[in-house]
């Protein structure tokens, strides 16, 4: 019984890290990466995940994270792009944070990262990916 109990609560505790592991393209500049890497990485959730591999999309990111005037600025906009296309989704979202309290690099790359979660907390996954599905129809009826 108690190698039963060990093994279950082994196997729970594997779980979050399994459904942590899901992998997807990113479309982005690499200061971008490193910065939400570094902060615990993308904040997607199993299903946005499930469906850019699925329909084979990659999360396309920009924006910046500066100081400017001893104000801290930052702003993240996302959208999805087919992999091999390159054609992308018109339904995209945009975050900007601007601190002026506190002027400095590391609190514009914290807001940043707030941006990034806000953006993707507001996009629309399905709609996007079904978005570059019609345009890609599109495109091929023409051809």
């Amino acid at each position: 019984m108690k190698k039963f109990v060990f093994s279950a609560l082994t196997l729970c505790a594997m779980l979050p890290a399994a459904q942590a592991a899901c992998t997807f393209n990113t479309s982005t500049v690499e200061s971008i990466r490193e910065i939400v890497t570094a902060s615990g990485g993308w904040p997607i959730s199993d299903a946005q995940c499930a469906v850019l591999n699925a329909k084979k999309l990659s999360l396309q990111v920009s924006g910046d994270a500066t100081v400017l005037d001893g104000v801290s600025v930052a702003w993240a906009a996302v959208t999805l792009i087919d992999s091999s296309s390159r054609v992308k989704a018109d339904a995209g979202r945009t975050s900007t944070y601007v601190n002026t309290k506190k002027a400095s690099i590391d609190v514009a790359n914290e807001m940043l990262v707030s941006a990034v979660k806000d953006s993707l907390a507001q996009l629309d996954f399905n709609k996007a990916a079904a978005e570059i599905e019609a345009y890609k129809a599109k495109n091929k009826a023409k051809r």
